[in-house]
């Protein structure tokens, strides 16, 4: 696999870019300027910054060209991004969310929780979620892994997309948030998922006082469904288990929503 040359050539700033120049150079520099073909770090044939459709290992591109399809591939993109939007976008936030539309493609950003935190009205949420994105499909293995460039490149844009616009109050910066793990690979949601002891010891260890207060409710769990209910002793064990997991699936569910995990 070979990688694309480093560049700091900037595109054409006379173009008709269709963000706020700070997001066209953020996407710019992010994904390279290679006038030739190469292979980025998920396999795909790649040249321009960051052009994937019509490459083929052959393809070579003069710099007007590759400007001009960036800032093409651009509108495209951020028109796909306000059509998403229900909530108008500052130009800082439309820039930091076409930066990752462009990176994972529209229909991708489309059922992010990037979007639907922005779409609600909670913008911190919406930055923390950039920070989701930030692995790749290892194409010898098949598995997802993190990469280093991503979890630079996300950062930058949750940073981007928090930038207030001239003139707008300033608010409190927000602490720099460490990388999330997806969803479906959280240990602490693969503990909820787990019905057994075992699972559940792990799922209080890494959950913390959300899920180990279950564990305070087990005597006035047992007086209704044992001696209230007539369930047999023996089945208390599993139901208490099963609605400690269903807790965690929900708690995992919300840190999700919220942009956390």
């Amino acid at each position: 696999m070979t990688s694309a040359p480093l560049a700091v050539l900037l595109p054409n700033p006379d173009l008709p870019w269709p963000i706020v120049w700070a997001g066209v150079v953020l996407i710019a520099e992010r994904e390279g300027n290679s006038l030739v073909a190469y292979q980025c770090e998920a396999g795909v044939w790649t040249c321009g910054r960051g052009e994937t459709e019509g490459v083929t290992p052959a393809t070579r591109w003069t710099q007007d060209y590759a400007d001009k399809r960036f800032c093409d591939s651009l509108r495209e993109v951020t028109q796909a991004v306000l059509i998403a939007c229900t909530r108008t976008p500052t130009p800082h936030q439309l820039a930091a969310m076409v930066s990752l539309a462009y990176n994972i493609g529209p229909a991708a950003f489309r059922g992010s929780t990037v979007l639907k935190a922005h779409n609600r009205g909670d913008a911190d949420a919406a930055a923390r979620a950039f920070k989701l994105w930030n692995k790749v499909r290892d194409p010898q293995t098949g598995k997802l892994r993190p990469s280093r460039g991503l979890t630079s490149r996300r950062a930058a844009e949750e940073a981007l997309y928090l930038q207030p616009e001239p003139g707008a109050p300033q608010q409190p910066s927000v602490q720099a948030v460490a990388p999330e793990s997806s969803l479906a690979s959280s240990p602490i949601g693969q503990a909820a998922a787990v019905t057994g002891a075992a699972g559940v010891v792990q799922l209080v260890a890494q959950a913390g006082d959300q899920v180990s207060a279950v564990g305070g409710t087990v005597t006035a769990v047992r007086s209704v469904l044992v001696d209230g209910l007539g369930l047999p002793p023996e089945y208390l064990l599993p139901v208490v288990l099963i609605a400690a997991a269903g807790v965690g699936l929900w708690w995992r569910w919300r840190q999700r929503r919220d942009g956390w995990a």
